[in-house]
């Protein structure tokens, strides 16, 4: 399973504690023009709610029905769902791709650990072991010591195990062929969930409470800064997973920052602006972008010009932030923000209508089990 668990993960742990049973779809191999990735995952509980997809549409609903026969069952189910051609009377797909879904159902001793480790933003890694037959096993691996789950030989536990505590810290999808101590081959799909990555967002107004709320939608690890006590409260950003009173500056010197970290700077503040955006742009974060006019971003180039900044480091420099989408409202702004935010993610996305481009839609990594 990829990181779209995470989006699922409060839904699935709720039914953990609330024992009720359910069993979790993923997608295992992708080839054509599908519309999801592999590693993509859909639950559903005995009770008939669901948290997630796989495809849309009509194989949705085959994998609800497939779901419900596997908690009934115990055992689990693999399909293969192909092109739905004219006229045809077979669920499939409509976009000319295919797709490999094997349905678990869910243990509560394995699945849980998975899911405390996801919300509390801790690395952690899983496995789906995929023997010849249908049935598999789910197993999870969080540091050198803990792991939850068994293939039943104990060779195979050990060799998947050594590729999880790798993934754990680095992140990735690994499909591999192994062969158990009997000599029957089987594949191993091995998901490394790296903790979500961070948005730090400065500057308390109704766009920062929008891009708080779409950034956690999107994934994102999101604190909300600002040195204002009187507007810098929790119940005014009950998306953000952090919210901080303290000069921005100051905050960011604080905090750790990746390649993954992206800074959004709301505040129509210069005060301390320089000293924040010098912070920011001489760090390793992925996007830094900054709110303001046309005019007021040239005197910006010119204090961070003569902050010492240099003519790279002003070009990573997202200003005036976001696409150029017409955007009015917060909530607008916010989408740009956040488009902008997609694109210089490399997925490879251009930005233009896609009734402008050609070739595929969906971009595929190459993983897959076969």
């Amino acid at each position: 399973m990829t990181a779209e668990i995470r989006h699922v993960a409060p839904t699935l742990r709720r039914w953990c504690t609330a024992d009720t049973r359910f069993a979790v779809a993923t997608v295992v191999g992708v080839s054509g023009d599908a519309p999801c990735a592999v590693g993509t995952v859909m639950a559903i509980a005995a009770t008939g709610e669901v948290a997630g997809g796989v495809a849309g549409g009509c194989v949705d609903g085959a994998v609800f029905t497939a779901a419900q026969d596997v908690i009934g069952s115990g055992r689990a189910h693999r399909n293969r769902y192909a092109h739905q051609g004219a006229g045809s009377s077979m669920v499939g797909l409509a976009c000319r791709g295919e797709i490999d879904v094997v349905v678990l159902p869910a243990a509560v001793d394995v699945v849980a650990p998975l899911l405390d480790r996801l919300l509390a933003n801790q690395p952690v890694a899983s496995a789906l072991v995929l023997p010849a037959d249908p049935s598999a096993v789910l197993l999870v691996v969080a540091d050198p010591h803990g792991m939850w789950g068994s293939s039943g030989d104990a060779g195979v536990d050990e060799m998947v195990a050594h590729r999880l505590r790798a993934l754990a810290s680095t992140g990735g999808t690994q499909v591999e062929r192994l062969v158990d101590t009997g000599g029957r081959p089987m594949d191993v799909l091995c998901v490394g969930h790296r903790p979500a990555p961070r948005m730090l967002v400065y500057g308390m107004s109704p766009v920062a409470r929008a891009v708080s709320q779409l950034g956690r939608f999107l994934g994102f690890d999101v604190t909300v800064c600002d040195p204002r006590p009187v507007f810098v409260r929790a119940a005014h950003f009950p998306d953000a997973h952090q919210v901080v009173c303290d000069w921005p500056h100051r905050h960011l010197s604080s905090v750790d920052v990746d390649a993954r970290t992206a800074i959004v700077v709301l505040s129509h503040d210069d005060r301390h602006e320089t000293e924040l955006l010098s912070l920011a742009l001489r760090g390793p974060a992925g996007y830094v972008g900054v709110m303001g006019s046309r005019d007021t971003h040239r005197e910006r180039l010119v204090r961070l010009a003569a902050a010492g900044l240099t003519e790279h480091e002003l070009w990573r420099l997202r200003a005036p932030i976001g696409l150029d989408l017409g955007a009015r409202t917060p909530q607008e702004t916010a989408v740009s923000i956040c488009a902008e935010l997609v694109i210089t993610a490399g997925a490879g996305g251009t930005g233009r209508p896609l009734t402008d481009t050609d070739g595929p839609i969906h971009r595929r990594t190459g993983t897959t089990v076969s």
